[in-house]
């Protein structure tokens, strides 16, 4: 019995780092791509406002803000203290970690149960006899907007009764959607929103995401298919009759449909780059693909050389608790009293350890020290080791004692992180 209460008692403290520690990193990050999505924004709807694929590929600045959250300027920096501090500061209160957390948890869930419940609703659809596609094809009964789910097993999903040159335009383009990973990008932006909760503009633009993704589609099909831009721009219109016929299926929004939460005014811009786009040069297209790349996975690299490490050592700092005077403890920072440790044991200067105690010369009570470990980030960390000795023995001379190590398996997994 004693046993288990042990366990699940340092089960709770490995949780409750867990949670203190991802909670701060995390809105760190949160506070950051505020501030990333602001850019974005702004340079979508200026200088990349003319350039299809230039504005998809500023939504990969995300990317790197998920790396962000250790870096040495949050601690290190007067810009970075005045910035970010005051979330560190919050996540020193425990329930503000716990909202957090329970914030990830109720988010993750939805998202899921949302996914779970189209790929269900998808799967019960009858499989299209009249249309083919290397993907299966769905019919569903009514009207309803095109549109394409899930990563592994893709399906696209179409409207009956659709004419034959329609629905080659329409599967065509769920199509280009599925293979240009776009499926993928939204199930990454979802993990985002979940990770990232408390930016509330991340929830806010994946309207603005779905349409960048849009307009790729459409060049990418108009090109590779060799369809018409007029019949392009005839079918979208007649996909946008059908949800206005229909309303906003709540199904369709984990997939791609066309302009789902879209008015007419993006959708007559959208017509209107599409008769008058330019062919897009495919070796361009691959060498700003292969360069933007190598630009996130430089900022991932200067990101991760100005953070701290997983596991950082504390190095020769330790600590003095004399029992009995438990509200002075001795930090000791300049190895005055606590000279040197290693694994088997620590090295106490006895007479430096009496002058800054004098009143255990004549009182009894015990000296308890404790040495290195590490952190994660400043103020977050654990291990090392800690020994205890009667003031009686100690002397003027160096005393050594033995070092207990606190890395248990516990701390290993957590060292790991």
């Amino acid at each position: 019995m004693q046993g288990m209460l042990l366990f699940f008692n340092e089960l709770y403290g490995f949780l409750e780092f867990v949670c203190v520690y991802y909670s701060t990193i995390l809105g760190f990050c949160a506070i950051i791509s505020v501030l990333v999505l602001g850019i974005i924004m702004t340079l979508r709807s200026t200088l990349f406002s003319g350039s299809t694929f230039g504005k998809g590929a500023l939504w990969c600045l995300l990317i790197p803000v998920l790396f962000c959250g250790k870096l040495h300027a949050f601690f290190e920096t007067r810009a970075g203290v005045r910035l970010f501090y005051w979330w560190y500061l919050l996540c020193s209160r425990r329930w503000i970690c716990a909202v957090y957390f329970i914030g990830m948890i109720v988010a993750g869930t939805l998202f899921i149960t949302r996914r779970k419940k189209v790929w269900n609703s998808v799967n019960r659809l009858p499989d299209s006899k009249d249309h083919t596609s290397v993907f299966v094809i769905k019919e569903f009964p009514g009207h309803l907007s095109s549109f394409c789910v899930g990563c592994f097993k893709p399906m696209i999903v179409i409207p009956k009764g659709l004419s034959g040159a329609e629905a080659d335009i329409v599967i065509k383009h769920e199509e280009t959607h599925i293979k240009l990973g776009h499926l993928w990008i939204l199930l990454g932006y979802d993990i985002l929103r979940v990770l990232l909760w408390p930016n509330a503009f991340l929830h806010l633009c994946i309207r603005y995401l779905k349409r960048d993704l849009e307009e790729i589609c459409d060049a990418v099909t108009l090109k590779v298919n060799g369809i018409d831009p007029c019949d392009y721009g005839e079918t979208i219109i007649e996909c946008a009759k059908r949800i206005s016929r229909a309303g906003r299926e709540s199904y369709s929004e984990s997939g791609m449909p066309f302009t789902w939460d879209d008015g007419y005014g993006f959708l007559k811009k959208r017509l209107k780059r599409i008769v008058n786009r330019r062919a897009y040069n495919s070796e361009m297209l691959i060498g700003g693909a292969a360069l933007l790349l190598v630009i996130l996975a430089t900022m991932i690299g200067v990101i991760k050389v100005n953070s701290y490490k997983r596991t950082n050592d504390i190095g020769m700092m330790s600590s003095v608790c004399y029992a009995g005077n438990l509200d002075k403890i001795y930090t000791d920072f300049d190895q005055a009293v606590v000279t040197d440790f290693d694994d088997e044991y620590i090295y106490v200067d006895g007479k430096a350890l009496l002058e800054k105690y004098p009143e255990a010369v004549s009182e009894d009570g015990w000296f308890y020290f404790s040495v290195g470990g590490y952190y994660k980030i400043p103020g977050i960390g654990g291990g090392g080791g800690w020994g205890e000795i009667d003031a009686k023995e100690i002397d003027e001379g160096i005393v050594k004692i033995k070092n207990h190590t606190d890395i248990d398996i516990w701390n290993r997994i957590i060292m790991w992180l």
